[in-house]
């Protein structure tokens, strides 16, 4: 065997590649060049987002903006050149409600004799183009669509040809797959008359943020009458001012000790309203109590060895409580009244606490479950009927969310709410709504916006054009016609949506899409 020493010897004596003609350099760069052709057109091709269907999970053309009042970032859909660019005379922020008006709009409302409520005035926003995309485009060609794991799949989000031209391209996510009944009952999907539950990469794209306690309001907002806060329900109180982004507990000899999210001004024993505001939109639509929400913080327990922190939230008649003791003590109770009256089950485990912990209570789907630090424990999920669901929404209050503590010492940072993506029923929807079930064919799938309020899908559509069979149904997507599932977010917001001045992208947004 040669030592290390004479391979090199061998390998610096090898003669040098002779040097390519330019015929050659040449047919390798068309080689090239056609390689890439047939990987854009069969396998990743490349797509920009026009409009704001998708949001919060892919942006169209927009503007980011920072709220003066709490700080947050949000988008806001983006019209066009020339005029505020917003198709709305105002903005509104979705973390504390801070509206905004554009000094023109204002002065056109004014001239008209109409009234402006608003919070602020402001001038116009830069604009920016929407997220570029990859898609995966051979799980969905007819090769391999029946491919066990390929081919289309619920709660893949999906670009299509639009049914009423075949050249236009939209983007939705694939709800209803075809054979299925798909009816939708205050804001869930039930497939076949079963409430269909969101696997968790979907479920992670579709928490939309509510409120942050890292950006606390400075002051309600006058034009809305909103408020969103945690208030102490007992004076005097352990806990620190709860207008500081960190929330301390100092009462190791105290009893219990809870605060109340509420969004009244003045009023800190109303329970806050959890709603389906999209600061994006750029229409505004009547706004529906969201049943479905999550309540998260990083708890660090400063020396405690006893006590506990509490999440609770109560939805209709169901309650559920997460207790997290300094020891790693984890129990989740669940109490609801049934038909049989009052029932009551607790779950309990123990998990590792090395430091600061990540804790999150949720409920979403008809199902409940407290995480702390990946570890999960559920409480016993509860059927949720087509019937029943009916009935929830027609006499529903918000969810009311709450935290306590006793006998402990205690720091939550990163405290926030999440909720679910709320699907309408709005009066141009046309099918698929609550005692309307749709019921698809063989080859038929049926899609909807992740904005749920301002998204033209599947509900809505009344057209076929003439480039489709006779027999295709408004509603409907027909398998031939999906070009296939979005993967990746390569390049967001690089060109003004004006065609201005690129912007550099916003790497922290590159991303795959769930």
């Amino acid at each position: 065997m040669p030592s290390a020493r004479s391979a090199t010897k061998t390998a610096r004596a090898a003669p040098a590649a002779g040097r390519e003609t330019w015929q050659e350099q040449a047919a390798s760069f068309v080689g090239f060049f056609v390689f890439l052709l047939v990987l854009k057109t069969f396998f990743l091709p490349l797509f920009i987002i026009p409009t704001g269907s998708m949001a919060e999970t892919l942006y169209g053309q927009h503007t980011l903006h920072t709220c003066p009042n709490c700080g947050f970032e949000y988008a806001v859909g983006w019209i066009a050149p020339g005029r505020w660019p917003f198709n709305t005379p105002f903005i509104q922020c979705p973390n504390c409600r801070w509206r905004q008006y554009s000094a023109r709009e204002a002065q056109l409302l004014r001239s008209r004799g109409q009234p402006i409520v608003a919070d602020e005035i402001i001038e116009s926003l830069p604009s920016m183009a929407g997220d570029r995309i990859f898609v995966h485009g051979w799980p969905y060609d007819p090769l391999f669509r029946r491919v066990p794991g390929l081919g289309p799949r619920r709660w893949d989000v999906v670009v299509f040809r639009v049914p009423t031209d075949g050249d236009t391209n939209y983007i939705k996510r694939l709800i209803g797959l075809p054979g299925e009944k798909i009816e939708i009952i205050d804001g869930d999907v039930f497939v076949n008359d079963r409430l269909e539950a969101k696997p968790a990469g979907a479920q992670q794209s579709l928490w939309f943020p509510y409120f942050s306690q890292d950006y606390v309001p400075r002051r309600p907002s006058v034009a809305s009458q909103y408020h969103p806060r945690w208030e102490p329900q007992t004076q005097p109180t352990g806990w620190s001012d709860p207008a500081q982004r960190v929330l301390r507990f100092d009462g190791a000899d105290r009893t219990r000790d809870e605060l109340l999210f509420v969004t009244v001004p003045g009023n800190p024993r109303v329970p806050g309203e959890i709603i389906d505001l999209y600061g994006y939109n750029e229409l505004r639509k009547p706004d529906r109590i969201v049943p479905d929400v999550r309540l998260s913080a990083e708890v660090e327990f400063d020396g405690a060895v006893t006590g506990y922190l509490e999440l609770a939230l109560e939805v209709d008649r169901h309650a559920f409580t997460a207790r997290l003791a300094p020891d790693g003590r984890l129990t989740l109770q669940h109490s609801w009244t049934g038909p049989q009256g009052p029932r009551d089950e607790r779950r309990e485990t123990r998990v590792a606490l090395a430091g600061p912990a990540r804790i999150e209570l949720y409920h979403v789907d008809g199902r409940a479950a407290v995480a702390v630090n990946g570890a999960t424990l559920s409480a016993d999920g509860y059927e949720l009927t087509p019937d029943a669901a009916r009935a929830r929404a027609r006499g529903r209050s918000s969810p009311r969310l709450r935290i306590a503590a006793e006998q402990t010492r205690l720091a939550l940072r990163h405290l926030r709410i999440d909720r679910d993506v709320y699907y309408t029923i709005t009066s141009q929807t046309v099918r698929a709504y609550p005692g309307r079930p749709f019921q698809l064919g063989p080859q038929e799938y049926f899609v909807l916006g992740d904005n749920s309020a301002d998204s033209f899908d599947s509900r809505e559509w009344t057209e076929v054009g003439p480039h489709l069979p006779r027999d295709t149904r408004p509603g409907t997507v027909r398998a031939d016609q999906i070009v296939g599932r979005a993967a990746f977010v390569y390049l967001p917001g690089l060109l003004a949506a004006d065609h201005g001045q690129y912007r550099v992208p916003d790497v922290g947004r590159m991303r795959f899409v769930r």
